[in-house]
């Protein structure tokens, strides 16, 4: 299998040359291979992980090595990793449910991660390319900069080749920020018109009765149910997964079933029930005068018993 160089950069105001600080270096190459094999699976399978060991391709596609090191305006790091389309043929043998959302068959693990660096900086709400569990992984790179002497790192970008994809402290914050208004996901009933299967990738499109088109995904359990009920009236049990925007992102289904004598009523689009809420700006720093520091000492501390409960009756 032919292997492809890419290398990412290291900003920082200190110049370490080739002699790299390993407790911060080492918290990048833990986080790494994990945020590059959510952001394949989430270009390829609309969810950025799965139960179990997931399929041989994926671990293919996603398997990065560093292979060396060198210092030119920051620090450069090296890594080998392989195109999509010599890791999983199978991928590209038949034609996709959503070949607008199949990703190039040239790009890599980097290049899929770029993609979702982009979104994430462009503060895109309706992306396809990162959904909650994403998000927060890219969110755990918040240590590596609150923690270390690094102020960026350049990812290559396959879209726009002339330009890199920095992630940056600020581009960690709006991912957190984008998780933190991202509905919850909720539990559905829909009924629908069970229009395509696609066996390498465990996703599914349903039709439903107002003519929309929604993409789902099933679990290995749900594989020869699927396939005896393609083309048939289904019945989908499972969770509705949404986007920061609100809007629909797949079905997550943990039961099919014959779906004739089901009415049109659950054949509709499940919108969220949630307020969208930024979660991430509840959080604020206590200060002397904030927090329980304003109300620390501020009791008296001088009345009885009998007159505390006294003061708790009336205000009941």
């Amino acid at each position: 299998m032919k292997l492809v160089n890419q290398t990412i950069r290291l900003r920082s105001d200190e110049d370490f040359g080739t002699r790299l600080p390993p407790q911060h270096i080492g918290h990048l190459f833990v986080e790494l291979p994990k945020v590059i094999r959510q952001s394949v699976s989430m270009a390829v399978q609309n969810r950025s992980s799965t139960k179990g060991r997931g399929p041989d391709w994926l671990n293919r596609a996603s398997e990065i090595r560093f292979v060396d090191h060198d210092a030119d305006d920051g620090v450069l790091l090296s890594f080998e990793s392989a195109r999509l389309r010599d890791t999983a043929p199978e991928l590209f043998e038949q034609q996709s449910l959503f070949p607008e959302l199949m990703p190039d068959g040239n790009a890599t693990g980097f290049d899929m991660l770029g993609d979702v660096l982009a979104d994430i900086q462009r503060r895109e709400q309706d992306s396809q390319h990162f959904d909650t569990t994403l998000l927060r992984s890219v969110g755990r790179f918040q240590k590596f900069f609150k923690r270390g002497p690094f102020t960026g790192v350049e990812f290559p970008n396959q879209s726009t080749p002339e330009r890199h994809i920095e992630l940056t402290e600020d581009l960690v914050a709006t991912a957190k920020s984008l998780s933190g208004m991202t509905p919850v996901p909720q539990r559905i009933r829909l009924v629908g018109e069970l229009d395509g299967i696609e066996a390498s990738t465990q996703r599914f499109s349903l039709v439903l009765d107002t003519g929309e088109k929604v993409s789902g995904v099933f679990g290995d359990a749900q594989m020869d149910q699927m396939q005896r009920l393609w083309r048939n009236r289904v019945l989908v049990l499972g969770s509705a997964v949404y986007r920061p925007s609100g809007r629909l992102l797949r079905i997550e289904a943990d039961d099919v079933r014959d779906g004739k004598a089901e009415p049109s009523l659950f054949s509709r689009l499940p919108a969220s029930r949630h307020d969208r809420l930024d979660t991430s700006k509840l959080k604020k720093p206590q200060g002397p005068r904030s927090g329980m520091a304003a109300i620390a000492g501020a009791w008296p501390g001088e009345e009885t018993d009998e007159e505390i409960e006294a003061a708790l009756e009336q205000l009941s």
